[in-house]
């Protein structure tokens, strides 16, 4: 084992479906800070991230794509790899969960589990969230929505294997009273610690409903549930099972970081597994807050997302990093603009560091021709300089709490201290070449000593100070010497660029203006296709020779014969029909499941390819993408309809339904002018913005 200090810091695992947004980097950043820190201390340090690549989302999001699940996977790594090197993330291991060696990990902690009794078989029906991949309670629902993702859960009914959870209420109790860093940040305490005092249900660890997992070994038509297989990557980057002297050395973890939507997980759930298993538990999780853009949230839909890659390769990976953990504090919300993230950037890193910088080595240069001078006598001012920069213990004891924001407004009152210097000492007026030496030689160190401070949160910017002041190796070890005298200083570009506020707010307005003619264009477009249509009463005889019902997918197999076609069970209330489409290319059959759709059921009934059709799905399509017509209230058997119109009881051909002309408009779907409804609810059209449907 090693005598120095041990430090293991980790991310979540991330879903590899996307690049990562400013949540993602946000935690990276973090993380990466705390790393950079401890190195620089002379600390042992594992840093990990990585990806969580089972489960349904991945599969069904495979499916989609046309791929394999592994195949679609490993194309999308080194797109993720490739954002955290442009964001400096200086990550010691990146765990992927298909990796042979996480498996291994998995299945030990599982097996602990199962021999001490936690682990047995049972029935499971529950609601289900399947952007959480995670069961929830009514009470924590809204409306009957997952909060996070604002979707209808699912009722899901299916044989599991469980964990027994609620045996670990009290002992978890007992923890987070004798260990009070674990909960982290102390004012988010109480939520979890009343949750667990509610009672805690046994959690389901099994499922049945696809394939694309690790396989439970007690049973192989069971696969590990999504949680409790990425959890246990923060033990498989320790060295467990396979590595026990680096698990002795660095489990258990001096610190989690999460976002405040996965707290119970880490909170609960991965305390009492590591209790089951008899391994030691993490030290600390600390979950931190979101951030908000404009005081909105973020939203595809909206169009507010912000690319952490884009805004890095706009104004600077550094300049990010540097934002968002001096603009919020760590345990609360953010909120960021484009207006004060560049006033960060011009007022505390270019006036303040920047400046500082440029007019020591312009001194320097002008002075003593590039060349640290020698330090001579001090005076009072330049031990009030020195005392300024005294500042590791505030420093390191921010960093221990997390309190990012607060470090660096540490740091930065000794930069201003570093200003207010040298405006005393007016070096550009002082005649005794020796008074001078030592006024620059004081500016001189309190920039490499800066440089110290800066480099967990800045490391390029760090590093190019040093290049400028001609030192090299410098660290939290290091910051008790001295800058020695003679060496050449190089003064080069401008540490920060500064950035004209009004400039760019008037070209993002431009790009806003741009975008609202394109939509409006577009409104105008579809508007004009209508116009161009028969009168109403003419287009009302049209659809009149429809009968659309509402009905709900309740079987789905694949088409023996064919590919491309589903074979689906369609409940009508009534009736139960047989009806053939071809969605399989585009929906994996779970995605259909339970979903109310809307049917032409006076179609003639159709064999295709040696089945019978007995109606018709509705769908659009909008650039290579299909999206089912559907609705979330209506019941069964509820006709579909436009105001005015009384559905027909005719038998129609493919023919003359094909001529009646409806298409999507926003989302919505329409004849011509005339939502369609069922009751009083719209009919709403899936993945479709605007299309013809089919």
């Amino acid at each position: 084992m090693s005598n120095k200090s041990i430090f293991y810091v980790t991310t979540p695992i991330y879903y590899p479906n996307d690049i990562p947004h400013l949540g993602h980097a946000y935690t990276s950043i973090a993380a990466d800070v705390l790393a950079r820190f401890h190195r620089s201390l002379g600390d042992d340090v594992l840093f990990s991230t990585g990806t969580d690549e089972h489960g349904q989302k991945i599969e069904n999001a495979a499916k989609k794509a046309g791929k394999e699940t592994k195949e679609f996977v490993d194309n999308l790594i080194p797109q993720f790899k490739e954002a955290w090197k442009v964001l400096n993330i200086s990550y010691d291991d990146f765990i992927r969960t298909t990796e042979y060696r996480h498996k291994s990990a998995v299945i030990e902690i599982l097996k602990r589990c199962y021999e001490n009794g936690d682990i047995y078989k049972g029935n499971y029906e529950g609601l289900y969230c399947l952007g959480c991949e995670a069961f929830y309670l009514e009470k924590d629902l809204d409306d009957g929505k997952c909060k996070i993702h604002k979707t209808k859960v699912e009722v899901v009914k299916e044989e599991s294997y469980f964990f027994r959870l609620s045996g670990y209420q009290e002992k978890l109790l007992d923890y987070y009273e004798k260990n009070i860093d674990f909960l982290s940040p102390y004012h988010k305490r109480e939520e979890i610690i009343n949750r667990v005092k509610e009672g805690l249900n046994d959690l389901s660890i099994t499922r049945t409903s696809f394939k694309w997992g690790i396989p439970f070994p007690y049973d192989e038509k069971h696969v590990i549930y999504v949680w409790f297989d990425a959890l246990t990557n923060y033990i498989t980057c320790a060295g467990f099972p396979d590595n026990p002297k680096k698990f002795e050395e660095f489990w258990p973890a001096s610190v989690h970081l999460v976002g405040k939507d996965i707290m119970w997980f880490h909170q609960v759930i991965w305390p009492a597994m590591l209790m089951s298993a008899k391994l030691a538990l993490p030290k600390k999780v600390f979950a931190h807050g979101w951030w908000t853009v404009n005081g909105e949230k973020m939203s595809k839909s909206i169009g507010n997302v912000i690319s952490p890659i884009e805004t890095s390769k706009k104004f600077g990976a550094d300049e990010l990093r540097y934002f968002l953990l001096r603009e919020a504090s760590f345990g609360e919300d953010g909120d960021y603009s484009e207006k004060s993230f560049i006033q960060r950037i011009n007022s505390d890193l270019a006036d303040d560091l920047g400046n500082l910088l440029s007019r020591a080595l312009t001194l320097i240069e002008k002075n003593f021709e590039s060349v640290i001078p020698q330090k001579h006598d001090s005076t009072n001012m330049d031990e009030e300089l020195m005392k300024s920069l005294d500042i590791f213990e505030e420093y390191q004891k921010y960093m221990d709490s997390l309190e990012f924001n607060n470090a660096l407004s540490s740091v930065w009152r000794a930069v201003q201290g570093a200003n207010k210097y040298i405006n005393d000492a007016q070096p550009w007026k002082i005649e005794d070449k020796k008074r001078l030496g030592t006024v620059l030689y004081n500016v001189a160190e309190a920039l490499r000593i800066i440089s110290i401070y800066i480099e967990p949160f800045m490391p390029t910017k760090a590093y190019e100070m040093r290049l400028c002041l001609g030192v090299r190796d410098e660290s939290f070890k290091t910051l008790k010497h001295h800058i020695k005298p003679g060496l050449k200083t190089v003064k080069g570009n401008h540490l920060f660029k500064k950035y004209d506020i009004k400039l760019i707010e008037k070209e993002e307005q431009e790009k806003k203006n741009k975008e609202k003619v394109e939509k409006e264009k577009e409104k105008k477009e579809i508007n004009k296709k209508t116009d161009a249509h028969e009168s109403k009463k003419i287009m009302q005889q049209d659809f009149s020779i429809l009968n659309l019902k509402v009905g709900k997918i309740v079987d789905i197999k694949m088409h023996p014969n064919a590919d491309k076609l589903y074979i689906e069970q369609i409940d009508f209330g009534t009736e139960t029909r047989q009806i053939l489409s071809g969605l399989r290319g585009y929906y994996a059959a779970d995605e259909l499941l339970g979903k109310k759709v809307v049917v032409v059921t006076n179609l003639k009934t159709a064999k295709i390819r040696g089945l019978e059709s007995q109606g018709m799905l509705l769908a659009s399509e909008e650039d290579g993408k299909v999206g089912i017509l559907f609705l979330e209230h209506a019941n069964v058997g509820e006709n579909v309809s436009i105001e005015g119109v009384t559905p027909s009881t005719k038998e129609i051909v493919y023919e003359e339904f094909a001529g009646v002309k409806m298409e999507v408009k926003y989302g919505v779907a329409y004849f011509e002018n005339s939502e369609l409804k069922a009751g009083s609810e719209k009919v709403k059209v899936e993945r479709i913005k605007n299309g013809p449907i089919r």
